[in-house]
């Protein structure tokens, strides 16, 4: 079978390239029109009730994030002008860009001065009637000459004061003290914010990208030097977020596809010594990748952020196969053989070896599958098809390719040794035999070592301080935007991103918050992650019957003869004062369009949104924080029977953490099982399996010491590393094992000498195209690269150094 298919690539190898030229052509072109998603929902599947509840919230809503304008100067008021004028330009947009714009909280806090007293609890009402009842008998017994000063009365009492009680409400009006004319200020004047309200949402890449832009070009006319030498604008909000994280995520994927395959190419260059190596197996693996997103494009339509960076590590795992191959045929070339003639024996010599790898490599990315994520199974169902799509191009691709250069020009001429005669391999085979004995004691130490390691690892295994997955640049701690976020969330009380609510009704509203407060006072103050719950009836003062009968109360005091001994100017401060308490009540119809905008649905209904608020004391980028809020909204039943359910980026990612934590260890163990059946079910004997399957369990066993030892942390990303390595991990057993079979016994340093070369060359590639993800500025991805690089090192090692130690002492 194998002589005659060689036979057709090698005489059809003209008219089979030009159809690899053109299938490769029109491959390019269909994977061209993938789009890269890169909000987090998409990791999840679509019928996942909270992906089904932001879609529904996002429908009555709009957009739930913002784009905010900092504006920073060293004079207050040219930041007021300059915000005036970028304001006015901002409202001549298209309502399909801004929804609303917020910017001063003047008529909110005229507002609440206005109606403050019905503000405030009743029992700090009464307290305030109380004392200056007090002060006004005593001030009364004070005229009669019988007021006998005994010096026991407090300083509220003798000159009468409400500074105290006012001081407890300071907290939740200190910010609108700090803002200038009632525009947004921090940093003592010198950073102000525009809050700008979009209609889309912000995982709506294009729509980003055409409002930042668009926002920045009306920033650059209006020229912000021109108001004040100081003044230097920026953006930031979650519009902002995603659009740099989304040009990061791109900047990363062209900058780790450039050096992977730059380095990869080097060493290749270097092991076999001939640029046209480099370039065949290059193009054969190209051919691959291209049919891979081409087929990708067809099924799944899009890119996730995991899948974005599937293409360098194709193309690191993905060469391997060329490698063996090519190894071995350039081995049969030196030996004299001709062209054709080496293709005979290399194709069938190598084709069981790599055809193991390929089917463990894709089915270790198959097994991704069965997990709930969606990021997760696309990145199996890719990288599986990407692995077995390279061999394919490997066993069709080059050899064609090959054929025709050879024709040109032959890569060995007979009697001509290479440049540099070099194995590196040789001088470690040479000291094998002697320090097999201390190979194998340390081996079996480490082992036992890294299972030790790995029991007080694995439950405290899950990453879940979110702060060291954000995106950064290289030298920082966090990003600049993320600098300016920081700054900017300061000047605005309590938390910018609480989670949206949506009821059917508005009598669903109260109920629902009141549930929410009573699971929020399940737990302690100190370990409450919920603030307050906010609707629009947070906004009409509670018990307002007997707020004003107290207030009339209190009016009552100050009229009549009571205070006949007041001179005219206390009087007229009396009269003053006396219209503070001078209220009616607060409905609906009476609260600014401030207050009410947020509570609108864009269909105008107002009042059915509901607002929960994070607490700072317990930040949300603490992944246990985040489950339990998510926990708190994700499902409420009211007293009616009915239940409300909701999301926000804090459901998404809590239902992530949960997928892994679940679905993790079930992928990770049915890809060791699946690959070890594979192994089975290509070599059908007991030696061989026990081989192979071995050294990818001494290799992982190592792998996961090691990850224990440095404390990596599992997260929703580098995961995928682990049962991924268990098929890229075992292919150099496979070869090694092949390879000693077809040598027979003590023929070990030989193999090792030969294929384990070309074994660490594999290796090499693979490490690199794991190497170049480090420099990524999302440090999720960095410890995906970190992991994987591990699991590389562990389970060659075992390969190359451990196993064959065993196999020596076995065969004596």
């Amino acid at each position: 079978m194998f002589s005659k298919y060689i036979n057709f690539l090698y005489r059809g190898k003209i008219p089979l390239a030009i159809l690899f030229l053109i299938l490769f052509a029109f491959s390019l072109k269909t994977a061209s029109h993938l789009k890269i998603r890169s909000d987090f929902k998409e990791l999840l599947p679509d019928n996942f009730q909270s992906v089904e509840d932001i879609n529904r919230i996002v429908a009555r809503v709009g957009g739930t994030g913002t784009l905010i304008v900092a504006i920073e100067s060293d004079d207050p008021q040219s930041s007021i002008r300059f915000g005036n004028d970028l304001i006015a330009k901002l409202k001549e947009y298209p309502p399909e860009y801004i929804q609303r714009i917020e910017y001063n909280a003047s008529s909110l806090k005229k507002f609440y001065e206005d109606n403050k007293y019905l503000y405030i609890n009743m029992d700090d009402l009464q307290e305030i009637h109380d004392r200056l009842d007090r002060k006004i008998q005593r001030e009364k017994l004070k005229g009669t000459g019988l007021f006998l000063d005994l010096e026991t009365e407090d300083e509220n009492t003798k000159e009468f004061s409400t500074k105290d009680i006012e001081d407890k409400y300071k907290d939740k009006t200190s910010k609108y003290n700090d803002y200038i004319d009632g525009y947004f200020f921090g940093e003592n004047g010198r950073l102000m914010a525009i809050i700008i309200q979009p209609p889309g949402t912000a995982s709506g890449i294009e729509f980003s990208k055409k409002l930042v832009e668009k926002v920045n070009k009306t920033i650059e006319e209006l020229n912000p030097k021109q108001y004040h030498a100081s003044m230097k604008t920026g953006l930031t909000g979650k519009f902002r977020r995603v659009l740099f994280e989304y040009q990061t995520l791109i900047d990363d994927i062209v900058s780790t596809a450039v050096l992977c395959i730059s380095l990869v190419g080097l060493a290749v260059l270097i092991y076999f010594q001939r640029i046209r190596m480099v370039l065949l197996m290059a193009w054969a693996v190209f051919n691959g990748v291209a049919w891979t997103f081409a087929f990708t494009e067809w099924k799944i339509g899009y890119l996730n952020t995991q899948t974005a960076f599937l293409g360098s590590i194709i193309i690191g795992n993905g060469i391997n196969f060329g490698l063996i191959l090519m190894a071995r045929y350039l081995e049969e070339r030196k030996a004299g053989k001709n062209p054709l003639e080496a293709l005979h024996i290399s194709m069938p010599a190598t084709f069981p070896a790599t055809l193991a790898s390929a089917l463990t490599t894709s089915v270790a990315f198959a097994t991704l599958l069965v997990t709930q994520i969606k990021g997760f199974s696309h990145f199996g169902f890719i990288g599986g098809l990407g692995m077995s799509l390279c061999w394919v191009a490997t066993y069709t691709v080059l050899p064609v390719f090959l054929s025709l250069s050879e024709q040109i020009w032959p890569v060995v001429k007979l009697g001509k040794k290479d440049r540099l005669e070099f194995s590196i391999m040789k001088p470690i085979t040479k000291l094998l035999p002697k320090i097999s004995t201390k190979l194998l004691a340390g081996g079996a130490a480490f082992t036992v070592l890294s299972v030790i390691l790995l029991i007080f690892y694995i439950p405290r295994s899950l990453e879940y301080d979110f702060t060291k997955l954000r995106v950064k640049s290289k030298g920082e701690t966090v990003s600049e935007e993320q600098l300016l976020n920081d700054r900017v969330r300061r000047i605005f009380p309590g938390s910018m991103t609480p989670a949206v609510l949506v009821t059917d009704r508005m009598e669903q509203v109260l109920p629902l918050c009141d549930e929410i407060n009573r699971k929020k006072n399940i737990d302690s103050p100190e370990t409450q992650v919920i603030d307050n719950c906010k609707s629009i009836y947070s906004h009409i003062p509670e018990d307002q019957d007997k707020k004003m009968a107290l207030l009339a109360q209190t009016r009552n005091l100050l009229e009549g003869s009571s205070l006949d001994f007041l001179n005219k100017e206390q009087k007229e401060n009396v009269e003053k004062f006396k219209k503070e308490f001078e209220a009616k009540p607060v409905t609906l119809k009476d609260l600014p369009e401030d207050i009410i905008k947020p509570f609108r649905e864009k269909n105008g209904d107002v009042g059915k949104i509901v607002f929960v608020y994070p607490t700072d004391k317990a930040p949300l980028w603490n992944g246990k924080n985040l489950i339990r809020f998510a926990d708190i909204i994700r499902e409420n039943r009211l007293p009616s029977g009915e239940v409300i359910t909701a999301s926000g980026d804090s459901v998404i990612f809590a239902d992530i953490l949960r997928a892994v934590a679940k679905d993790g260890p079930k992928a990770t163990l049915l890809a060791f099982f699946a690959v070890c059946l594979v192994v089975i079910l290509v070599f059908r004997e007991k030696r061989g399996s026990l081989f192979i399957i071995g050294t990818l369990f001494f290799g992982v066993v190592w792998m996961g010491g090691l990850i224990a030892l440095f404390n990596f942390k599992i997260n929703f990303f580098n995961f995928i590393a682990i049962p991924t390595t268990f098929g890229i991990g075992i292919d150099y057993g496979v070869n090694i094992y092949q390879r000693y079979k077809l040598e027979g016994k003590g023929s070990i340093e030989k193999v090792l000498i030969t294929t384990g070369g070309t074994v660490g060359l594999c290796s090499i590639t693979t490490i690199i195209g794991y190497f170049t993800l480090l420099i990524a500025q999302n440090q999720a991805l960095v410890s995906f690269g970190w992991i994987a690089i591990i699991g590389e090192i562990t389970c060659l090692a075992v390969a190359l150094f451990f196993v064959p130690a065993l196999v020596l002492r076995m065969e004596k």
